[in-house]
């Protein structure tokens, strides 16, 4: 049986491989997976596409993509004027004065001057000289500030409301019932996280055991206990497949009275988790494992910038913490440095990569972009999260050999052979008389941290990796030189946290594993890489976006840059101490006649040349904030 289907374009993978959503009230949100096919045609995200889908015993065997059509454009607006005749709108971000007219039929009583909403486009004007369109959606509490997010929600179909079913049934959810469970009370165990963060999913605690061993104790948010699974509340948290974090706000997987409530791990809060016992000798090799169901009250939540401090200072009690807390945290840093010493050993890649953070004033307005390092705080909670992932794999693996794995696989070739053409010497002859390993990679990169090439080249590594994804069958972790691994340790943000979970707990109370999630597994681990893909594409184009409209008030400023990849048509360069990246096209470099060379990314002409790793002067030519673009203009080289 073959059917016709109209498609709108959620996904595009590194290999071209297309996930999409079928437009059909029928089939609400049912999403699709397209192989790449050279024959269909080019696409992008957000684009509409008319389809034949091929049937076979109810399953999809084939999809053809046939052509984009045209839909009705639809944009987001501010209203200008409400008179009782009609409400005028402005479209946002549009220099030019983009007025269009809505029929006021009084049925948005609340509706003020200021507010956001979207519009479609009528194909006709209904009034006479006026551009008209119909009312799609209001965002009550948004200004022109803090609205891109919802460019992306817009963009991508991300579902940002929870069905009132869902609602339902987490108001009637049983806390009262708290099984038969471990009392970890009594223990000074802590959360570690960010200063804004609400859904604490982890808490750590660590001492001395048997006088030169270490026991640790990580206790994860027993999200599985309250979410059933098929309930409706399951079946939304799976489709959303996890939380998206944008700079001001978040869409959380799970409602919030879960995911900032009753999952998370509160200071002095009794909260219900599932727990891992851990076993180290005095080097921080693993001796054993235990899992369990708990109860605790954490004894204090900690920023990152807390803990850092504390190292800074060696611990120095100001008496504001109990000293039991403080033993803990002193316990858990000499851990850290244990299996900190032990990644670097086995070769778990150490990349330098920092996060993008947007500075907002009270108002919500974005003022700076600010590039974090990873302190050494965060370092210990990643460390003990790697640790206790890895032996949820371990412990599944015994039952299981069909689990939610979080693979990463070694680079490809044609992408090494890539590297190797663009790195220069004498790194590309380590990389063309080795064996591709993390522990070369390692190499080269604390081989090059004092020249003026490191920046080139931990950016020529990190291209050079494959994508991390959810996969059922076990291909293991190359960045962390991981044989087995799974994620375990955020269940109130990762659906396949969750799933791990559910497993972990049926070994606890039966010793076996459902099989009944072997049948659509592969399934489900497809999707959750995908929703996972579309978060990172809008929490990027997010941050792009307030990018653009920060330095959109710095035009004609001229600053420093690195060129970062180069490309037929222009270079790409990071720029203001690499807080940002602009794109310079071959139009606004020197005149000259440029020859490109793929291979090794580099644009020849009779008097200029230009390479990764090249040191620019660059102003600003224009922002496209809407687009999240920063077009540069050449100024020289440095």
């Amino acid at each position: 049986m073959i059917k016709n289907y109209l498609l709108k374009i959620l996904d595009i993978d590194s290999d071209g491989n297309t996930t999409a959503k079928i437009i059909d009230k029928k089939l609400r949100n049912t999403e699709v997976f397209i192989p790449y096919n050279k024959q269909n045609p080019v696409i992008k995200i957000g684009d509409t596409v008319s389809s034949l889908i091929k049937y076979k015993k109810k399953k999809i065997v084939n999809i053809k993509i046939l052509k984009k059509i045209y839909a009705p454009k639809s944009f987001f607006a501010q209203v200008n004027e409400i008179s009782s005749k009609f409400i005028k709108i402005k479209k946002l971000f549009s220099e030019k004065n983009d007025y269009y007219f809505i029929k006021n039929d009084h049925s948005h009583e609340n509706l003020k001057v200021g507010d956001i909403l979207k519009a479609n486009e009528e194909f006709k004007s209904n009034i006479k000289n006026l551009k008209t369109c119909k009312l799609e959606r209001i965002y009550k509490g948004f200004n022109s500030n803090n609205f891109f997010p919802m460019l992306e929600i817009n963009e991508l179909n991300i579902i940002d409301t929870f069905p009132t079913e869902v609602i339902k049934e987490v108001e009637k959810i049983d806390t009262s019932n708290l099984d038969n469970r471990s009392d970890l009370t009594n223990l000074a165990i802590i959360t570690i996280d960010g200063d804004d963060a609400k859904d604490f999913d982890d808490a750590v605690f660590v001492e001395k055991y048997k006088s030169d061993k270490w026991k640790v104790i990580v206790s994860i948010a027993d999200v599985s206990h309250y979410v059933k699974e098929n309930s409706n509340l399951d079946t939304h948290s799976k489709e959303r497949g996890n939380s998206i974090y944008f700079p001001n706000f978040v869409i959380p997987m799970l409602p919030e009275k879960l995911s900032n409530d009753l999952c998370s791990l509160k200071e002095n809060k009794l909260r219900l988790t599932l727990s891992v016992e851990i076993i180290l000798d005095s080097e921080g090799n693993k001796l054993s494992h235990k899992f369990f169901k708990s109860t605790i009250k954490s004894a204090k939540r900690f920023t990152y910038n807390d803990v850092n401090n504390l190292i800074k200072t060696k611990f120095k009690n100001n008496k504001s913490l109990n000293d039991n807390i403080l033993l803990n945290v002193k316990n858990l840093y000499q851990v850290y440095k244990k299996l900190k010493n032990k990644s670097s050993t086995r070769g778990a890649l150490a990349l330098k990569v920092s996060d993008t953070k947007i500075l907002f004033d009270k108002k919500g307005k974005p003022l700076e972009v600010q590039k974090s390092k990873q302190l050494e705080s965060h370092q210990i909670i990643e460390e003990l999260m790697i640790l206790a992932n890895e032996c949820a794999a371990e412990e599944l693996q015994k039952h299981s050999s069909d689990n939610p794995y979080r693979i990463h696989e070694r680079p490809k070739p044609e992408k090494i052979l890539s590297l190797i053409n663009c790195i220069g010497s004498p790194y590309d002859k380590l990389l063309k008389n080795n064996n591709i390993t993390g522990n070369l990679f390692n190499k080269i990169i604390e081989q090059s941290s004092n020249s003026k090439d490191f920046i080139k080249i931990n950016e020529l590594i990190l291209r050079a990796q494959s994508q991390a994804r959810y996969h059922n069958e076990n291909k293991g972790h190359f960045g962390l030189s991981l044989k087995n691994y799974v994620h375990f340790t955020s269940p109130i943000r990762r659906y396949s946290d969750l799933i791990v979970h559910r497993k972990l707990t049926q070994i606890l109370e039966n010793n076996k594993i459902n099989q009944a999630y072997k049948n659509n597994l592969n399934d489900t681990c497809t999707h959750i890489s995908s929703t996972e893909r579309k978060a990172v594409i809008a929490e990027r184009n997010t941050i792009d976006r307030y990018i653009a409209l920060i330095y959109s008030s710095k035009n004609d400023q001229t600053f420093s840059g690195e060129v970062i990849s180069v490309k037929s048509f222009g270079i790409f360069v990071k720029f203001d101490n690499h807080k940002s990246e602009g794109f310079i096209p071959k139009r606004l470099l020197p005149k000259d006649h440029y020859l490109f060379n793929e291979k090794k990314e580099f644009l020849k002409g009779k008097s200029n040349f230009f390479k990764i790793g090249m040191s620019l002067l660059v102003n600003i030519k224009e922002t496209d904030i809407l687009k999240g673009k920063i077009l540069l203009e050449y100024c020289k080289h440095l």
